[in-house]
Formats: C-alpha cells, structure tokens, sequence
C-alpha cells in the first residue's frame, strides 16, 4: 500500500507527518505532526476544556477540531489509542486527515486486520463540506473493512443549525452515516464517559472532577445533543445516561463571566470563524438499503443481536428495557377450563364405580 506519511518515534508514542507538503509554521501549532499515538496523544486539562466544553458547558473554539480515537481487537484489548486535530494553516479537518484513503490509520488497520471496533470521541461531529468530505472518507473506511464497528462520541454538534448554508449538507451525510446502525453508532458524550476519555487522553486531571458529577451545565447540553442527533438521523442513541436539568439549575454551575449569556441551542459558531464555508454540493453518499437500518424512524431494527464491547469506567448497566418487545397477558381462562373439565370427568368416572354399591342400599 502507497503512504502518504512519515513516523516519528516520540516520547512514548508516535509523532505521524500526514501529508509529506506539511512542515512547522507559525500559523498552526500541531503542523505537522497532527496525528499522535500513546502517550503523545494525551493532552492537558485546559486544552480539554477549550475544546470539549467539560466540565462547564459548551464552548466555541473557532480553529479547535480535536479527535481521540482507540483502536481495539475483537476480544476487546485496546491495540492503539491517538488523537488527531484539524490543520489551521491548510484547511484541513481532523477526521479529512485520519480517514485519508492510503492514509495512516488506513494503513495501520490494514497492517493489524482484522480489527474489531474503532471508537472516536470527538468535539464536532464529522461534517461532509466541500473541501473536507470527512463523513464520505469515513464511510469509505467502512466498505475497505467490512469486519470494523465504529462508535462515534462528540461533544457539539458542527453546523446543523438553518443558519449555516452548509446544514442541509452536514445533516443529511449524518443521516446517511446512522443508516448504518447497528455497525455505526452516533452518541453524545454524556457521565460515565466523559471520565473514559479523562482516563484515557487527558493528563494533569484534578482529582476531585474524576469523582464528583456531571455538572448541570455539561449534562443539560449532553441531552440536548441527544435530542438533536435523534431527530436528524432518526435513530435513538444508545450510550445516553445524562438527564436533562432545568435552565435555573443549570445557570448556577457556570463560571461568574458567563453567567447570563444564553448559548443558542446548536451554539453557532462567529461570523469570522475559521470553520464557516460556502454552500457548495457535496458528493452523495450511498444510503443503506431498509434491511441495514429501521424503516421508520420512530422503529429501531428486530431481531438483531449486538456483542457490546461498553467503553472502560461505565459502571451502570444499560437499560435494556425499552428493547424489549411488550409482553402479552396469558389467558389464564382457557387454561383454567381445560383443570376444571379434567376434574368433572374424574369426578364422572368416580361416580360410575360406586354407582352399584349405591343400588344395593337402595334395594335394602
């Protein structure tokens, strides 16, 4: 297989060079190793927070798109986790780069086939904009490794609001991508696995967030996302166990500076931001047919059997519940006239056989 990248052994991981036409520049701090495996893929608490929004609430990075990814086999072992980030300097966003035919993971998915589940917590949910197509890339990598489950987390959900030219675009590629449900799964980052991720790709934690909960803030925009990603796709997400908070709540856990600022419900990005593009077509992508994914969006597929492989520092079970088809009440009428038919004809016969002792005393 052709590469288009170069590796570089780092302090204990690996520094990829993407494309050989990158090199260091002053206009992007990762150029132009904006691929990282080990513990070169972690990245401190603040730059988490810039990013994702935890643990206050959303934010709105206008050149921040950063991806965590973990590649494990299908007895669940983790073989490889990294991060991957977006390109200021040449345009280019994370998941355009990551899933790049020939590319690194490309490649390395080749080199280690067959591989079981691939697993991206994201700050933007992938977009399918002219110039980056990173959905129509992703779904590219699923048709070359038919045996690979991918689960997707994010954080905020990138231009689906009207007001973007683009969100039609963005909206229907989501679509498009959850078709593939139960082998492609779109969640919201939400409790238990905001900590996974600290564990996993953030360092210089404080101790006390690795046990205290979610904050109002955070989880009030993790089930709003859950909402929105539901009624663009059609299908639930499964991996949800943040409730939503009333606004009173959810205003006390905001930092004193931001305080009273009401953030949109798709938190649009500025006008002078470096993710805003022209409304320009975007190659269509194939949608499954109805045996891969429900016909209706308000039905979820049947008679499906999903080995989960639940992401590490989840500890409540999921409800299964709402999975299961509604029980039928048994008839106990019908079982209770064939008990009392069997009785009568016992009776009968028992009745037959002291028939004639009866007739003596009669006689008597």
């Amino acid at each position: 297989m052709e590469t288009v990248f170069q590796e570089f052994s780092g302090y204990n991981g690996t520094l990829v060079k993407p494309y050989y036409w990158l090199y260091p520049n002053h206009n992007c701090v990762k150029c132009p190793y904006h691929i990282r495996t080990g513990e070169d893929s972690r990245v401190t608490y603040g730059e988490f927070y810039e990013a994702f929004g935890f643990p206050y609430g959303p934010t709105m990075p206008e050149n921040k798109h950063l991806v965590f990814y973990e590649i494990k086999a299908f007895n669940g072992s983790v073989i490889q986790r990294g991060q991957a980030t977006n390109c200021t300097y040449s345009n280019l966003h994370a998941e355009s780069m990551l899933f790049e035919s020939q590319g690194y993971l490309d490649s390395f998915l080749n080199q280690h086939s067959p591989v079981g589940y691939l697993t991206l917590y994201t700050n933007f949910t992938p977009c399918n904009e002219y110039g980056h197509y990173c959905i129509s890339k992703i779904h590219d990598l699923l048709i070359r490794y038919p045996d690979l489950r991918l689960d997707i987390y994010f954080s905020q959900l990138y231009h689906v609001a009207e007001e973007f030219p683009t969100s039609f675009w963005n909206k229907e590629a989501l679509k498009s991508l959850a078709g593939h449900w139960p082998r492609v799964t779109l969640n919201p980052l939400s409790n238990g696995v905001w900590k996974t991720v600290l564990y996993s790709f953030v360092k210089e934690v404080p101790e006390n967030t690795l046990y205290q909960p979610i904050l109002p803030a955070r989880a009030s925009a993790d089930s709003c996302n859950a909402h929105t990603i539901h009624f663009i796709t059609g299908i639930k997400p499964y991996f949800v166990d943040a409730l939503p908070v009333p606004q009173h709540q959810e205003t006390k856990s905001l930092p004193e500076s931001r305080r009273d600022k009401n953030n949109p419900p798709f938190f649009p990005l500025p006008k002078n931001s470096f993710f805003q593009h022209y409304p320009m077509p975007a190659p269509r992508l194939p949608f499954m047919p109805a045996s891969h994914g429900p016909k209706d969006v308000s039905l979820k597929p049947k008679h499906i059997v999903r080995h989960l492989n639940m992401p590490t520092g989840i500890s409540e079970e999921m409800n299964l519940s709402n999975m299961v088809p509604h029980e039928r009440k048994v008839n106990e009428v019908v079982i209770t006239e064939q008990v009392v038919k069997e009785k009568n004809k016992e009776a009968k016969r028992h009745r037959r056989k002291k028939s004639p002792d009866s007739e003596k005393k009669s006689k008597r």
